[in-house]
């Protein structure tokens, strides 16, 4: 169900490759009753968002960070803190963890930073810029 929500090109991006993935990947969602409001996944390998800088990402998952991707919530339900409930609920469920993503979007830095993200630096990607966080 969680694919479902996804904008096309993020569904692309990960659906075909799920069963790949499936082994070392969490999907997070929240729910109200039977609706996805919104999730993302947890990376344990290099996902197939991150192929293009490999190197980069493995030496995150190397320090023992886990990588948040495909982050995403319906328009419908934007704006109620409810990114910032799965980041809290994220961290209860991986307890001592850390974690790292990238954005394609500088204007959501701000967010991130306010959930225990640190921005740490540029990444020239396949599609343009992207910025690494981590926290």
């Amino acid at each position: 169900m969680f694919f479902d929500l996804l904008p096309p090109d993020w569904r692309e991006g990960i659906e075909p490759y799920w069963l790949e993935y499936r082994q070392s990947a969490h999907i997070l969602a929240l729910l109200a009753g039977e609706e996805v409001l919104g999730g993302g996944i947890v990376f344990a390998t290099v996902s197939p968002d991150a192929l293009s800088y490999r190197e980069l990402a493995q030496s995150w998952f190397d320090r023992g960070f886990l990588y948040i991707g495909f982050l995403y919530f319906s328009e419908k339900h934007r704006g109620r803190g409810l990114g910032s409930l799965w980041i809290t609920l994220l961290r209860q469920a991986f307890p001592g963890r850390k974690f790292w993503l990238t954005i394609d979007d500088r204007n959501l830095a701000p967010f991130y930073e306010r959930n225990g993200f640190d921005l740490v630096r540029q990444i020239d990607g396949p599609y343009g810029d992207e910025w690494l966080l981590a926290g």
